[in-house]
């Protein structure tokens, strides 16, 4: 077999893109300069793909898994919830419904001690059913379960623990927020995620900015593209997560001594944590492009956790915009004051 040589002369071009899931992925032109045998040369473009990837790459033996599992939405609300279902029932009727995806939708109505009193002639979530009645009409193979619960503290455990015993020990949850774009790319990712006895799977959503600041003074996009401009991958966030019941009802199970000594944890902790501290099993943490949340203020319940409540208050800060964004606006208006 004849041997060539190759020497790199220039780069003509260079292209880079971030990967949130596999690392820095580069695309080049080279010029190079190709030497035979003999001696004789010449100069060729070669393009070159190349990824750095984001850490050493282990292969780790896991259980078999399939994405024909059905898995069972869970959407807690509450009243200030209640403007954004609209907009989420019509992003999940065509992601969801028009397709035939093999998932269940379930609300979770969450009701405060004087909300739930007036229930009966003043029901908060009222139009909230009856835009269910309407989907419900509209796909009359779909139906779409709601759940009622009254709490002055909205916990996650307390939720999930009603949540839990009305289903099968072989369900497949996925705890999401009323701002969440579901799709078929990110539930097949929660599928296969979710490991039965093995492993629990908290994606971490990509949030967008608020719009006022990263396109101030700019028209609006009608699509929000995953670039650092337009949002950012919130760690703060632990709303989401793909789990089976019956992992679920075997970590609570081995709370019980300690919910005994202080019946509060059930509030200071929340699903994530419990996993963490309880369970024994994998919990997979990673960023997921396929998981998009719109913007919004998220209001802070003080009554939770320090640590619960410091994450959401961080969350609402890095959530506004990047701080070049940032940064333009403070001069901006820096620059208005000084006139």
């Amino acid at each position: 077999m004849p041997t060539l040589h190759l020497k790199k002369q220039q780069l003509i071009n260079g292209y880079r893109r971030f990967d949130p899931t596999r690392g820095m992925e580069y695309t080049l032109d080279l010029q190079l300069e190709v030497v035979n045998q003999k001696g004789h040369s010449r100069s060729i473009t070669k393009r070159v793909h190349l990824v750095r990837p984001l850490s050493l790459i282990e292969i780790i033996p896991m259980p078999y898994v399939t994405e024909a599992t059905r898995v069972h939405i869970i959407i807690p609300l509450t009243a200030e919830d209640r403007s954004f279902v609209n907009h989420f029932l019509e992003v999940f009727a065509s992601n969801a419904f028009e397709t035939s995806e093999n998932a269940i939708l379930t609300f979770l109505f969450i009701y405060d001690p004087e909300e739930a009193q007036h229930v009966n002639h003043n029901d908060i979530f009222a139009d909230v059913k009856n835009q269910i009645n309407v989907y419900e009409r509209k796909y009359p193979t779909v139906k779409i379960p709601w759940i009622s619960v009254k709490t002055e503290i909205p916990s996650q455990i307390k939720f999930m623990d009603i949540i839990s015993k009305k289903h099968p020990v072989d369900t497949l949850f996925f705890l999401a927020h009323i701002n969440t774009n579901i799709n078929t790319e990110f539930l097949n990712r929660c599928r296969m995620n979710s490991i039965n006895n093995w492993q629990v799977f908290f994606p971490i959503h990509f949030q967008e900015y608020n719009p006022d600041v990263a396109y101030h003074n700019q028209p609006r996009p009608a699509t929000v593209d995953l670039v650092k401009d337009a949002g950012h991958f919130d760690r703060r966030s632990f709303d989401e997560a793909c789990f089976y019941n019956s992992d679920y009802m075997a970590t609570r199970s081995r709370m019980v001594a300690d919910v005994q000594e202080n019946e509060d944890i059930l509030e200071s902790l929340d699903i994530y944590d419990i996993f963490v501290k309880y369970s024994g099993l994998h919990v997979f943490r990673a960023v997921e492009p396929a998981l998009h949340q719109q913007y919004r203020y998220q209001s802070c319940n003080p009554k939770l956790s320090e640590d619960v409540y410091h994450r959401c208050v961080q969350s609402n800060m890095e959530g506004l915009g990047s701080r070049s964004q940032l940064a333009m606006l403070l001069f901006e208006q820096e620059q208005g004051n000084s006139t």
